[in-house]
């Protein structure tokens, strides 16, 4: 072996190295990820309050937080720079609170799901098929759709009650997106899939703010017509058919 060979492995073999502002960046990606759990408290508060308003609130900031944190993480490297601290840990444990848990606790509240223990079943059939989600290593495919239901119970749940679903409505509902959580269709993400990544995004906000009047709306925080309001629910729902269609896309054609 001669000496450029051996300084060469000793190269490859050494401890890679980052600045105090690297690591400064990685903590403060961590720390804005870690912002999730202050809106899940809010939430929680909100919701035993009985300011479903305010809920909705903190969870859309969760939302938006789960949405651009990923993308920072990856843009910094922040799984090299501090490799002992599993931000997709964290990450997860916020998603299971902020889209899953809270939502499913929301759901036996607000909406009508039958006598009590039936409403109390239905969200452990939602808490328990949702780990099928998050515990699943095949939850994601190559090109970042999601495989199966994404466990989005904020997005049903936020739905059925803006839109005023009747009792079987509500439990049908339950039931077929548990079910689907096993599916392998696929769902789009939308700040990752590339395939129109601009109008993914576009829609995502669109259903975000449109959501957003909706519950001012049905919470009377905001006083709209008739027609604007029927306007809004069908910018709402072909805002959500956006991203459903890519996600029907990819599973029947594989593109």
């Amino acid at each position: 072996m001669n000496a450029s060979t051996s300084s060469d492995i000793a190269s490859s073999a050494a401890p890679q190295t980052f600045t105090r502002r690297q690591h400064a960046i990685a903590w403060a990606v961590h720390g804005f990820t870690l912002t999730g759990l202050v809106w899940a408290t809010l939430a929680v508060v909100a919701l035993l309050d009985g300011k479903p308003e305010w809920m909705w609130l903190w969870l859309g900031i969760a939302l938006v937080v789960d949405g651009v944190d990923g993308n920072m993480a990856r843009k910094h490297h922040i799984k090299e720079v501090v490799p002992w601290f599993n931000g997709a840990v964290v990450d997860n444990i916020v998603d299971y609170l902020t889209w899953t848990a809270i939502p499913a606790a929301f759901m036996v509240m607000y909406l009508p799901l039958g006598p009590r223990p039936l409403a109390i079943f239905l969200a452990i059939v939602m808490l328990v098929s949702s780990m099928f989600c998050y515990a699943n290593e095949a939850a994601k495919s190559g090109d970042y759709y999601f495989v199966g239901f994404p466990a989005a119970w904020n997005i049903v749940a936020v739905l059925l009650w803006v839109w005023n679903a009747p009792m079987a409505v509500c439990i049908a509902a339950i039931v077929i997106f548990s079910t689907m959580t096993l599916v392998p269709l696929h769902y789009t993400h939308p700040f990752r899939v590339q395939r129109g990544k601009v109008g993914n995004i576009a829609a995502t906000f669109v259903w975000i703010v449109t959501t957003g009047l909706l519950i001012a709306i049905v919470t009377k925080a905001a006083s709209l017509s008739l027609t604007v309001s029927h306007a809004m629910v069908a910018v709402n729902v072909a805002a959500g058919a956006w991203l459903i269609v890519g996600g029907v896309r990819r599973s029947f054609t594989g593109r």
